[in-house]
């Protein structure tokens, strides 16, 4: 089993499923318990003749292949890809609505090998946790003689929480453009108690990779390259200079040097100027030599 799900349809519905499939549902009977289907394969029509399913019967879709046996002999094997149940009818609005289940199992012919898992067994105890791939991890809790609650959770953060019965199936799936992508599926197959713990015995138990964390992961690593470079460098600037620039640092710092000198060489003539004209020492010179004479003269006389 690839996918799981319970819905609730009225006709005309569309369904999307796993490896290109997806179901329209045609017509709901409610006194016969009847609903009529058509399944598609990447948008096309199957012709698959009369496709009606009941809850007794429900409706199967299967493809058939040749197969060679230990004998070498070529046998027709059967394969059940998709199997609707309805379970209840219910008249809203004067329209009829159907609940129903679909399952849908691997397509041998799709030659499908997405899985981190397929198709196994597992077990897990209650009040211990199951690691499985991805960093997702699966716990189970308040067992009962008929019932368990499986919780699933990713990197610790939890995803669902569903209580089950045996028999009953875990699925958790995502959509991604419009097309679901079952993450993680299983099937309660039984329950075992001991003296000392209770465990849970879960078969078809299937993981796919989560795209969608890979996709976040492909962007962050994009924005650390943009920003960073391809290496991680501590020292590295966040942002670089040009060839063009670099090649001409020497010259703009040349450019930038003789300009600051010429601005202070300016600054400090001016300065000079400045200063001479409120002290100008050169005219002061003869005047001095004058009085120095004078009193000079006037001391030899009193004398």
């Amino acid at each position: 089993m690839i996918y799981y799900s319970e819905e609730i349809l009225g006709a005309g519905d569309i369904v999307h499923l796993e490896q290109g499939y997806s179901f329209k549902l045609i017509d709901t009977s409610k006194s016969s318990g009847d609903i009529l289907v058509k399944v598609y394969y990447k948008d096309e029509e199957i012709d698959i003749g009369d496709s009606f399913g009941d809850k007794d019967k429900p409706f199967e879709y299967m493809v058939t292949i040749k197969e060679t046996d230990k004998n070498e002999e070529e046998k027709e094997m059967d394969y059940v890809v998709l199997r609707i149940t309805p379970t209840d009818f219910n008249d809203k609005k004067d329209k009829i609505y159907v609940e129903v289940k679909i399952e849908q199992f691997l397509d041998p012919e799709q030659g499908d090998d997405d899985f981190l898992m397929l198709d196994t067994s597992k077990s897990v105890k209650v009040g211990e946790t199951l690691s499985l791939e991805e960093g997702y991890t699966l716990d189970a809790s308040d067992m009962e003689e008929d019932s368990v609650i499986l919780e699933l959770s990713k990197d610790g953060r939890s995803l669902k929480k569903e209580e089950l019965e045996i028999g009953d199936i875990f699925s958790y799936s995502k959509n991604e453009e419009g097309t679901p992508r079952t993450i993680f599926i299983a099937r309660a197959s039984k329950f075992f108690e001991s003296s000392t713990s209770s465990t849970v015995i879960l078969k078809d138990v299937t993981q796919r990779p989560d795209l969608e964390e890979d996709k976040v992961e492909d962007v962050s690593e994009d924005i650390s390259e943009n920003v960073y470079g391809t290496e991680s460098n501590d020292t590295e600037p966040f942002m670089s200079i040009p060839d063009s620039i670099d090649s001409n640092k020497e010259d703009l710092s040349s450019s930038a040097t003789e300009g600051i000198q010429d601005l202070s060489s300016a600054s400090h003539n001016d300065e000079n100027s400045s200063g001479a004209d409120h002290v100008n020492t050169d005219s002061f010179m003869p005047i001095l030599f004058i009085v120095i004479i004078a009193i000079g003269i006037v001391i030899f006389k009193f004398s």
